[in-house]
């Protein structure tokens, strides 16, 4: 992987508060906080949040020193919930979210804080980003084609590009909303902030990869992979209820939206081999794009038939 300096450094350097939440979490925690205490940006806390965990993630935390502090709860609770319990105690103007499987590369908070200073409209910054498949140490690049900025908040209801592990945000932007993280979801708490966040701000997209994204078989989106068409369809009722006129002032990308949470319906079938249950999900919208119909006609194959159509759609991207 390699590094540019695209992004000037700030003068006058911001703190910035760093979320990190962790559930047992221990396995590759070090390697995570390390990467923070490698950035060439200094003005940083750690603001670290363990949901009761069980394992030694609490003393690899503490041995950090200071500039972590060190947050936990009673009892495990929603990580929506959890999150809003670690923002609670952030002092920075800017927020970074980093979790504990993933790392950032040593440029990222100086490239995104210059970015805020030069850039006082916007309040949500995000960038591409490297996958790491932990099986095989294959690493690529996690998106091929340049993501929007400015009012994004349209392409994203048709195609939502944003890694956690990527964004920044201002404080005051955050106090705005009515209401952070949904302490009611699990998986698409992220989405449903950033969602209300962008509608009623300005996005600033860096083509710059500033964090490795780690895949593996324990990680929320294939353990959860049930609670993503739930939850996203939770999500729409909520930008129905916040936006007038949602429907009708968006009709193809809400269309598109619906039937993105038909596919998820459909992962979830595949990935339990219920062929006949993805199926039905994905009838009523077929004909919604030629990728649609790809997935609907996947369902009457075998399930590696079905994985091996996700790679190709991950290659695209």
């Amino acid at each position: 992987m390699t590094e540019n300096k695209p992004y000037a450094a700030t003068a006058e350097p911001v703190l910035v508060s760093i979320i990190m939440n962790c559930y047992n979490g221990e396995r590759y925690l070090r390697e995570a906080i390390d990467s923070v205490f490698a950035q060439s940006y200094g003005n940083w806390e750690i603001v670290f949040f363990d949901n009761a965990s069980t394992d030694n993630s609490a003393a690899i935390a503490r041995s950090y020193g200071e500039k972590l502090h060190y947050f936990c709860s009673e009892h495990t609770m929603p990580l929506g919930e959890a999150r809003n319990a670690a923002v609670g105690n952030a002092r920075g103007d800017l927020i970074a979210f980093l979790d504990t499987d993933d790392r950032w590369l040593p440029e990222k908070l100086a490239w995104q804080a210059a970015i805020f200073r030069k850039h006082p409209d916007v309040d949500f910054v995000y960038s591409n980003y490297y996958t790491l498949q932990d099986a095989t140490g294959h690493t690529a690049i996690g998106s091929r084609r340049r993501q929007p900025s400015g009012d994004v908040f349209r392409p994203f209801l048709r195609h939502y590009p944003v890694n956690l592990q990527t964004v920044m945000v201002r404080g005051s932007a955050l106090r705005r909303l009515n209401g952070l993280f949904d302490p009611v979801l699990e998986v698409s708490e992220e989405y449903d902030l950033f969602m209300r966040l962008v509608h009623a701000s300005k996005a600033h997209y860096m083509e710059q990869p500033t964090a490795v994204y780690r895949v593996h078989d324990r990680m929320a989106s294939i353990r959860h992979i049930d609670k993503y068409p739930v939850e996203n369809e939770y999500v729409l009722g909520k930008l129905r209820s916040m936006i007038p006129c949602l429907d009708s002032r968006y009709p193809h990308e809400v269309a598109y939206l619906e039937a993105k949470i038909g596919y998820w319906r459909a992962a979830a079938g595949m990935h339990k081999g219920e062929n006949a249950i993805a199926r039905a999900s994905l009838e009523p919208y077929k004909w919604a794009s030629p990728v649609f119909f790809m997935l609907y006609c996947a369902t009457l194959f075998p399930a590696d038939f079905w994985k091996a159509l996700q790679r190709l759609r991950r290659l695209a991207r």
